[in-house]
């Protein structure tokens, strides 16, 4: 129940207790919730309050309003902030998920020259030798459900990565634990790509399904190139936010 005399909006109170439903499996993917009566009757507020806490929701892409049918819960487990530098671990468990990671490359390489370039270390003598570097290639989970693939490049510096165990970690809590280093700035694009045999058996999805990818340079808190990233989300039960304005 709503505590009237709470500061916290009204429609924000009915909102986190709907999306606590549907985090907690109460309300499933495909079940329509109840009615705006049925809500109304719940809730005792106002049908405006209602219909903004329902909409919240379908902003998160929790909830879609089908006219004629009702409002049903979306297939979508887990939404993440494209704005935020919230790790991957703690944005599962700011929504009350289990992260998880599984390795399943890793090496030295040598970095294509827009890699090098975005790290900083492309030599502006074209003869040269190539620049080589770390890469890290990890599934992960949230709940034991396979939601995106994560490729990182990092320069030599960052060779001590390939000796960690990545396996169910956070790669940004070993970095600050081993280089003293944190994400503080991000350069992102968004892009939607269809998945290849290779990741569509790791995401457990047809191939050609549509996936998001993104694809990031990270800074670190001196402003110095940190990694390159892509992560490719299965775009079938991941909502992407973006939040604009104040």
């Amino acid at each position: 129940m709503i505590d009237k005399n709470r500061e916290k909006p009204l429609y924000l109170q009915i909102e986190e207790a709907l999306e606590q439903r549907i985090r907690s499996g109460e309300l499933k993917a495909g079940d329509r919730i109840p009615t705006e009566k049925e809500l109304l009757d719940e809730f005792g507020v106002s049908i405006i309050t209602v219909r903004r806490a329902v909409a919240e929701l379908c902003k998160k892409g929790l909830l879609d309003k089908q006219q004629g049918r009702g409002t049903f819960v979306c297939d979508s487990r887990f939404v993440r902030d494209a704005g935020s530098l919230m790790s991957f671990t703690e944005s599962c468990k700011s929504q009350g998920l289990k992260p998880g990671a599984r390795l399943i490359r890793s090496g030295t390489e040598e970095l294509d020259r827009e890699i090098a370039a975005a790290l900083g270390l492309l030599s502006e003598d074209p003869q040269a030798d190539p620049v080589t570097g770390v890469f890290l290639s990890r599934l992960r989970t949230a709940d034991g459900f396979p939601v995106a693939i994560e490729n990182c490049w990092f320069g030599p510096d960052y060779a001590y990565l390939l000796r960690e165990d990545l396996n169910d970690r956070s790669l940004f809590a070993c970095l600050k634990e081993r280089s003293g280093v944190t994400v503080a700035r991000s350069d992102k694009e968004i892009r939607i790509c269809a998945a290849g045999p290779g990741e569509a058996g790791l995401l457990e999805v047809p191939e050609g399904t549509p996936l998001i990818m993104i694809r990031s340079t990270a800074y670190t808190q001196t402003g110095e190139p940190l990694y390159v990233g892509t992560q490719l989300m299965n775009g079938q039960i991941f909502t992407l936010r973006i939040r604009q304005g104040l």
